[in-house]
């Protein structure tokens, strides 16, 4: 017995200096030749595990568990020895993170196609208008107060002079003083500029009455004798874009169903019954906007364009119409003027004296007067030919046409009403044809209630 415990002892030095056989075949040799419950060799006092226990186990920690596997199944594959199921592929996501709605949305009709993107080519042009309008209206407003305070002399009652040129002095000095010294640090630059900022501050008195007359004489063409009087100056053109930015604010508002709502009701009711409440709202709306439309267009052909009261739409219509062609043909020859009288005033000229009257009567007579009004009607608007007059457009029987395209320009006012009642029967078809939904307009959502608070459909709270 000594005899073999030594041999024993002695063999995992004799194997580890030679050619050692495999593990593999080491621990078959010892399940094979180990009776049961016998230490393994170098391992005194530890049982043997059955190999096809120890690669179950193995196996177990290695490879993921099954979702799908009962933890039954899982305890019988690890005694077995049989690999466990693999886990499932997670089915792909759809993308769409919020769940569908309770009510779906019908399928797109094939009728509503030709809406759709007639809906989108009038969105993409009111767009760009609003763009246009605005720009107009922040150019015509700005100007307004520049020339205003250019203008303004030094010895008025008005500061508007002084502070006017104190900010184009602070604004011109100071980002000289920031862009000049590049090569500075950007603390240098920055103090430079301030230091430009409160000098042109400083310097606003001292130059006060430079472009006095040159702002006088370029204000009072614009007010007087130019396409701007037409409209009633400056202050009347910003007025006018205000109103036709707001309209096509409402009419774009309104072809996205984010218009003003009162969805008091709406908000409490189902799906189902919800759709045709709403619809019967927006097609309200529409009937209510295209009789506004209607009624301030009646009031300005009776009032500024001289319809009878009592006259049919037609008759209405015809005098407007009539009325906008002749306010488009002082307008374009007023626009052939001042490009005329701009140059003049540029160099400094005063824009009533530069026309005389050789030039006048040969723009009478270049211009289409005597097609329109009679020969005899246009030759009593010329003139002397050693007099000066305005470059003013004048007209047989009413004279200079000051603010006489404010008409014109107040019917804006039903032609956007006019839009925003087409946007809301447009809307209603698109929803109808499937092509939009109430969720996108936001009449679908529902009412946030209190955890608790919903009712049963049976009645039960």
């Amino acid at each position: 017995m000594a005899d073999e415990d030594d041999q024993g002892e002695r063999a995992p030095e004799e194997t580890s200096g030679g050619d050692a056989p495999s593990k593999e075949g080491d621990s078959n040799d010892a399940s094979m030749t180990q009776p049961d419950g016998a230490p393994p060799d170098g391992e005194p006092g530890a049982p043997a595990e059955d190999a096809p226990e120890a690669g179950a186990r193995a196996s177990e920690r290695a490879e993921p568990r099954g979702d799908d596997a009962t933890p039954d199944e899982r305890s019988r594959a690890a005694s077995e020895g049989e690999p466990h199921p693999p886990l499932e592929d997670a089915p792909a996501s759809s993308g769409d993170e919020n769940p569908p709605s309770s009510h779906e949305t019908k399928k797109a009709a094939a009728w509503g196609r030709p809406l759709v993107r007639f809906d989108e080519a009038w969105t993409r042009l009111e767009a760009r208008l609003c763009v246009g309008v605005l720009l107009l209206e922040v150019l015509s407003l700005s100007l307004w107060v520049a020339l205003k305070g250019l203008s303004a002399p030094p010895d008025s009652e008005s500061p508007a002079g002084v502070v006017f040129r104190g900010l184009i002095g602070a604004l011109v000095l100071g980002a000289v003083g920031y862009f000049a010294p590049r090569k500075q640090s950007l603390q240098v630059r920055r103090a430079i500029s301030m230091g430009g900022v409160v000098l042109g501050i400083a310097l606003a008195k001292t130059w006060a009455n430079v472009g006095v007359s040159f702002g006088s004489n370029l204000l009072n063409w614009y007010q007087q004798a130019s396409s701007l009087t037409l409209l009633g100056g400056l202050r009347g053109v910003g007025t006018r874009l205000t109103l036709w930015l707001a309209l096509l604010g409402g009419s774009l508002a309104t072809g996205a169903g984010k218009h003003i709502t009162i969805d008091l009701i709406t908000r409490f009711l189902k799906p189902k019954a919800r759709l045709p409440v709403v619809l019967s709202g927006w097609l309200g709306a529409a009937v209510i906007c295209a009789s506004a439309s209607w009624g301030f267009f009646d009031h300005i052909s009776i009032d500024s364009f001289g319809a009878d009261a009592d006259a049919r739409p037609s008759a209405k219509v015809s005098a407007v119409t009539k009325g906008l062609g002749e306010n488009f043909f002082v307008l374009r020859r007023q626009l052939s003027l001042d490009l005329k009288t701009l140059p003049h005033v540029m160099r400094g000229e005063p824009y009533a004296d530069w026309l005389t009257g050789t030039e006048w009567n040969q723009w009478i007579d270049d211009s289409g007067f005597a097609e329109r009004y009679g020969k005899e009607a246009a030759e009593g608007l010329k003139i002397g030919a050693d007099d000066r007059r305005a470059p003013a457009v004048l007209i047989p029987g009413k004279g200079e046409m000051r603010g006489d395209l404010i008409d014109t320009a107040n019917l804006v006012f039903p032609f956007g009403l006019l839009m925003i009642a087409i946007r809301f029967v447009l809307l209603s078809l698109l929803v109808l044809s499937g092509h939009k939904s109430l969720e996108e307009t936001g009449e679908g959502m529902d009412i946030e209630r209190p955890a608790g608070d919903h009712l049963e459909e049976g009645g039960g709270a």
